[in-house]
């Protein structure tokens, strides 16, 4: 090629060779997560890194329950008091939750016995994170998104939500594009500030 220098092939440079490793390669992104982001034109590290969330989830942690402004997304450590069964098909499994400030209900449909009963025992000290709404005056969480330990690592107090496919989760598609992230190479920005400034585009 003319102007190459003798001995030397063109290509990328060795830095950005990460980037062109197939998404596979990541943690947790098995078979299935590969295809179904695949569908979405992401089959490399380059192309995760490029996608980016269309919204967010904004969570307030609270100390108490009665600091919650229903409708809203908050993070809250409570006390499992006792389980009330669905009583008839359709119906929803009902776990009732006190920190003394205030009462909620975690609300839960089409739930495991043994899966309900082993995350919130009665008398455990959870930490919870969902969107917090009023229904008959009673404040209740329908399928909260987190459900830890007291004490245990928080959810982020922002979380971005992704563009997903098949079966892909938002779960799966946070830590993988977190673990893409760790794998870009050190570079500096090449985009002059005057063209980021006028297109808007974030930098790099």
């Amino acid at each position: 090629m003319a102007g190459a220098r003798p001995g030397v092939t063109p290509g990328r440079p060795p830095a950005l060779f990460p980037l062109f490793a197939g998404v596979e390669t990541l943690p947790g992104v098995g078979p299935r997560a590969a295809e179904a982001l695949a569908q979405m034109g992401v089959t490399r590290l380059r192309d995760l890194v490029l996608t980016l969330p269309h919204s967010g989830i904004r969570r307030r942690p609270i100390a108490r329950l009665a600091e919650a402004c229903p409708p809203e997304i908050v993070t809250v450590a409570i006390t499992v008091q006792r389980h009330s069964p669905p009583t008839a098909k359709g119906r929803p499994w009902r776990v009732h939750c006190s920190d003394g400030s205030a009462d909620l209900l975690l609300v839960f449909f089409h739930a495991r016995k043994d899966w309900i009963e082993g995350q919130l025992p009665t008398g455990a000290r959870r930490l919870v994170s969902g969107k917090v709404e009023l229904f008959d005056g009673m404040a209740q969480m329908v399928h909260p998104d987190h459900i830890g330990a007291e004490g245990a690592m928080p959810p982020p107090e922002f979380e971005p939500v992704y563009p997903l496919s098949g079966r892909l989760t938002q779960g799966v598609m946070q830590k993988a594009v977190g673990a893409a992230m760790g794998r870009l190479p050190q570079a500096g920005e090449w985009i002059d500030a005057s063209v980021l400034a006028r297109e808007g585009w974030p930098t790099w």
